[in-house]
């Protein structure tokens, strides 16, 4: 009786039309994809720096109670974290002359460092993940120093001080959920931020859908106003994503900066 043996027929390999559909496959996963992975990381970073602001606020709140209600208050040009007794009532402070946006991290140099600890951590809640390192808006950059914060304050805190005076009494504001405290600035060189009165001083629109990279630091572009968007942190510590176009002229709302008490001026 014969054996029959059998032999599978094999394929050398893939056809070159073959090799043509899976790469056009792939190219058009990755095209589906890509919006998608950016999209999601784009929000991502928003809702981190939401949370970084709302850690601002939270130490604010620790200072404002061992501080018989006041606030710390934002530092003015040419008060440097070299002063001892300032250093105790600003929220932050420059460290270098001619260094527009570069704070001073160290530990003691701040009046919110003991509940923002460690020089690491105070650098991560301090610039926004989606900050991509704009330009400060016509002042004196340092390149020793670089901008290394994202955020500022409603310059109103300040009560028209000079030397280490503390800042506004908290529960002093009125519609504390209807007025901005902390702003997610673009390219803040200060803490005082005087929001749309100041060619320096406007809302970031780093949180942007659908709006490219040209657009989203250009206050010079209309797209930024309406296409980008900024986390700010109101008086009574909650947080919201709002449009450039919503904090400055001429659609912006004045009721979000002030006034916090009776005489206080209305901002732009």
């Amino acid at each position: 009786m014969r054996e029959h043996s059998t032999r599978a027929v094999g394929r050398g390999g893939f056809t070159l039309v073959e090799l043509l559909v899976v790469i056009g496959i792939i190219a058009l996963l990755v095209s589906i994809l890509l919006p998608a992975l950016n999209a999601a990381k784009l929000r991502a970073q928003s809702v981190v720096c939401a949370s970084d602001v709302r850690q601002i606020y939270i130490a604010m709140a620790l200072f404002v109670q061992d501080n018989k209600g006041h606030l710390p208050r934002p530092y003015l040009v040419g008060e440097l974290s070299s002063d001892a007794a300032l250093v105790k009532v600003c929220a932050w402070a420059q460290k270098a002359t001619n260094a527009a946006g570069h704070i001073d991290l160290d530990d003691g140099k701040g009046a919110l460092w003991n509940q923002l600890r460690g020089r690491e951590g105070r650098a991560k809640v301090l610039m926004c993940p989606g900050d991509d390192g704009e330009a400060t808006q016509g002042h004196t950059v340092n390149i020793n120093y670089p901008r290394n914060i994202s955020y500022s304050l409603n310059y109103l805190i300040l009560r028209d001080v000079k030397g280490p005076s503390l800042g506004l009494v908290l529960a002093r504001v009125r519609n504390p959920a209807l007025r901005i405290l902390i702003y997610e600035e673009l390219a803040p060189n200060d803490s005082w931020c005087i929001m749309g009165s100041d060619s320096a001083d406007i809302p970031s629109g780093r949180h942007a859908q659908g709006m490219r990279s040209s657009y989203r630091a250009d206050s010079s572009k209309p797209e930024y106003y309406t296409k980008g968007r900024g986390n700010h942190c109101f008086f009574d510590g909650h947080v919201e994503s709002l449009m450039p176009a919503e904090l400055i002229p001429p659609k912006g709302k004045r009721s979000y900066h002030s006034p916090l008490i009776a005489g206080d001026p209305l901002i732009w």
